[in-house]
């Protein structure tokens, strides 16, 4: 029996073909080089979701709480990225971020962001206090004081990922796409102890496992199922500025992120295909992974946005939740808004522009989940939870950290592997 599905036998398999999980199988590869690794995607190519769903940003690593994971990844993932993409010859633009404060307020936030992006090791991070200093940059903007990084860039993110699957092919590893995970469960083989049950071929067993599910974290793992977290889908909904007046923006800009929800907010994101992002707006999606206008899994909002964390955060951050709802209803709106920054954008340089989802975890209390969540479990080893590393939670700046989190992932199976 073990010698029927000795070519489906691995000894580290990664589920999820994202950037982050193809970083993994690269990087696992590279490291442990006698190992069989494969990688399993359910789509039919890599990076088909969250990876090529935004706005392709290399984060330098100043809005995170300092000794927290994103903190601790960003700035050195950003660093990696920079060189990987130096040495395959892709394309990244170092077109720096000014985030912009326009109230006292806002001022007091630029402080503490510094402080942060100080004590995380960002380079070249400086406050700009003289707006003629701000104009140099960045004619036309409108503020009070910004906060200047030099080091924030832009690269096509989906380019990336394909380099990492070439490269981890070209070391030996193995990729299967349209392969669908059903299951996870303990096998009856003492070598290959993780039976993993999927649509295209009908079993692989394996060593050791890799979650990265990106927007369907949670929902494989039976005993992640009863943590007290919930994962929803955010709608992104961005507009696309005039292409005859994107030459004028010269760098990201962003207004100061919201305390309790950092991940809205106005920017101006240039693109690497020349175009600027403007937004996004941020509403509940109705289905877990329903891109189009129309798609609704009840089961989903039934279990994901009809629960008490949900309702809970909603009721804390109403004023924040009215207002993405306005910006989706009410285009002019968002245009207002981003007048503030802009003043010389009309509504008719504002056009209708792509959507994404962002995955989030809502904790029972109605709090989102702030860092990166990795789950290493420390069970007996005769358990298999012992060999299964869960990427659980891993938003942005995921993409930028993506090299680092890759080490970091590939240390803990190392650790037992060598065991």
């Amino acid at each position: 029996k073990q010698q029927n599905f000795s070519s489906y036998e691995y000894d580290v398999v990664i589920i999820g073909g994202g950037i982050i999980g193809t970083a993994i199988a690269k990087i696992t590869k590279t490291k442990i080089k006698d190992a069989r690794v494969a990688l399993i995607e359910k789509e039919q190519d890599l990076g088909q979701h969250q990876t090529s769903h935004n706005s392709n940003v290399i984060h330098s690593g100043f809005y995170y709480e300092p000794n927290s994971l994103k903190a601790k990844l960003c700035a050195k993932g950003a660093d990696l990225i920079y060189e990987y993409c130096s040495r395959k010859n892709i394309s990244t633009k170092k077109c720096g971020k000014l985030v912009i404060a326009s109230n006292i307020l806002d001022i007091y936030r630029l402080n503490k962001l510094y402080s942060y992006g100080l004590k995380n090791k960002v380079p070249g991070l400086t406050i700009l206090r003289n707006w003629k200093e701000v104009l140099e940059i960045q004619p036309y903007c409108k503020g009070l004081q910004a906060l200047w990084s030099p080091n924030t860039g832009i690269v096509d993110w989906k380019i990336v990922t394909k380099h990492f699957a070439k490269d981890f092919k070209h070391q030996g590893g193995d990729v299967f796409l349209n392969c669908e995970v059903k299951a996870i469960k303990k096998s009856m083989l003492a070598s290959h102890p993780i039976i993993i049950e999927a649509t295209r071929v009908k079993c692989f067993f394996a060593k050791y496992v890799v979650t990265c599910l990106g927007l369907n974290s949670g929902t494989l793992l039976c005993w992640d199922k009863n943590n007290g977290l919930k994962n929803i889908s955010l709608k992104i909904n961005y507009q696309l500025l005039n292409p005859k007046l994107s030459r004028f923006v010269k760098t990201n800009i962003y207004a100061m992120p919201h305390t309790d929800m950092p991940f809205i907010g106005i920017h101006f994101s240039p693109t690497p295909d020349g175009n600027v992002l403007l937004g996004p707006s941020a509403v509940p999606a109705l289905k877990l992974d329903g891109y189009g206008k129309n798609e609704i899994d009840f089961h989903y909002i039934q279990n994901h946005i009809f629960t008490k964390g949900f309702g809970l955060l909603c009721l804390k951050n109403f004023r924040s939740c009215l207002s993405q709802a306005t910006q989706v209803i009410f285009e002019d709106v968002q245009t207002k808004m981003l007048r503030t920054y802009l003043p010389m954008i009309s509504k008719s340089d504002v056009f209708p522009g792509p959507h994404a989802l962002q995955g989030q975890v809502v904790t029972h209390d109605g709090e989102f989940v702030d860092d990166f969540l990795i789950e290493v479990f420390e069970d007996d080893k005769k358990s298999i939870k012992r060999r299964i590393i869960n990427c659980r939670f891993l938003p942005s700046p995921g993409a930028t950290s993506s090299l680092a989190i890759a080490h970091m992932v590939t240390d803990e199976i190392a650790k037992v592997y060598f065991e």
